[in-house]
């Protein structure tokens, strides 16, 4: 693992290197690294959950503001000097509380967060506190997890991926791995799926944890595979996306990028749209194994979110600090917009709707800046909204 963190320093600096970091050195004691790594999600159609650095807070998506705490009327709650309190979770534990990725409901009223010092947190979504059973495991989390049928899936940072009673966070089952889970299982029926640093990609029974097969990737994986139709779509370190049958593991294609994929690749209408660290973007035709429909170079440093793709555009973010809009047919870079900070999450999509009061679709984007957290621009136009920072 020593030569994988020299490779990464050589090619893609501090950032990257960063985030591998915390974890090796993750079982060694307490680690104070910020990476500045964010994640965001939505809570509900126009609320954004933004996890970043120590606290959580729900940001609303129409005007880029803290969204206030309100009672059971409807109410905004005051503090003490009578000023709004707003949603925001901080877990002061043992002082080395970290969010990197995104909590998930338990129910409608309670979020399970994975921090990053070890412990999944149950949080009182309707008044931001956290509460009732906390399980501490035994390595440092740096993926979220999944649940389905009673049972919680988390990844660990080190090695192994682990089956939690929801009821009482007790472990059910384990999947011994070789190295560390950095990305969220993905459960498809009564399959769970997942990848490993190790090069595997995994099968598993959902309910008993038999391994059910498992796929030797060529490489370190760090994202969820795209599951369609009895296919799963994957990408790593091995410079390449894999066409993967869901049922055997086999591999029934490949194609080779310029360099590492980090986060998944999105599948739209038949074509999965994959990104790079060589800042890259590739379309490719999935109907006849892969086959590219185009490729572009689009940024000038490594693009690790997964690709936006909505209406007649593909939206990348890099660390280039650039935001990049693509023809969806042609690849060609048609826009972009500077932001104050490197590219590391994934982005979000805010639409119109009934349970949203945005007026056309918004593109929600976090930035490695302390003042541009969250950057909101129209979709059609690239136009910026807001901007939301601490």
């Amino acid at each position: 693992m020593e030569r994988s963190v020299k490779t990464i320093r050589h090619r893609f600096g501090g950032m990257l290197l960063a985030l591998v970091g915390l974890v090796l050195l993750g079982a060694c004691g307490p680690v104070h690294i910020d990476p500045r790594w964010s994640s965001i999600s939505t809570i509900s159609g126009d609320q954004i959950l933004l996890a970043f650095g120590d606290r959580l807070s729900l940001v609303n998506a129409t005007d880029g503001k803290a969204v206030p705490l309100v009672d059971a009327q409807g109410n905004i709650r005051l503090d003490p000097e009578g000023n709004p309190r707003v949603w925001d979770v901080r877990h002061e534990g043992n002082g080395q509380t970290r969010f990197y990725n995104s909590p998930v409901l338990l129910d409608e009223d309670t979020l399970l967060a994975p921090s990053y010092d070890r412990r999944l947190l149950t949080i009182d979504l309707p008044v931001a506190r956290v509460d009732g059973p906390q399980r501490e495991l035994e390595q440092n989390l740096v993926s979220s997890p999944v649940i389905g049928d009673g049972l919680i899936y988390q990844g660990l940072a080190d090695h192994d991926l682990v089956a939690l009673d929801a009821s009482n966070m007790q472990e059910v089952w384990r999947i011994p791995t070789g190295h560390g889970v950095w990305a969220d299982p993905l459960l498809v029926e009564d399959t769970l799926y997942f990848t490993s640093m190790d090069h595997f990609l995994y099968a598993v029974n959902a309910q008993s944890g038999e391994l059910l097969w498992k796929s030797d990737l060529q490489g370190a994986l760090t994202s969820t595979p795209v599951y369609n139709d009895g296919h799963l779509y994957v990408g790593g370190f091995a410079k390449k996306v894999f066409d993967v049958s869901a049922e055997t593991g086999e591999i029934l294609a490949e194609y080779p990028t310029a360099e590492w994929v980090w986060s998944a690749p999105t599948l739209v209408d038949g074509v999965l749209y994959v990104s790079d660290l060589a800042g890259k973007v590739y379309a490719l035709e999935t109907s006849n194994g892969l086959t590219e429909k185009w490729q572009t170079a689009a940024a000038t440093r490594a693009i690790p979110p997964s690709p936006l793709v909505a209406e007649d555009v593909v939206v990348v973010g890099s660390r280039d600090q650039k935001i990049y809009w693509l023809n969806r047919e042609t690849g060609e870079v048609i826009d972009s917009k500077d932001v104050a900070g490197e590219v590391l999450a994934n982005l979000l999509l805010i639409e119109p709707g009934e349970d949203s009061n945005v007026s056309e679709p918004l593109v929600i984007v976090s930035t490695s800046a302390p003042q541009e957290l969250l950057v909101a621009f129209t979709l059609e136009r690239g136009q910026r909204v807001w901007a939301y920072g601490r």
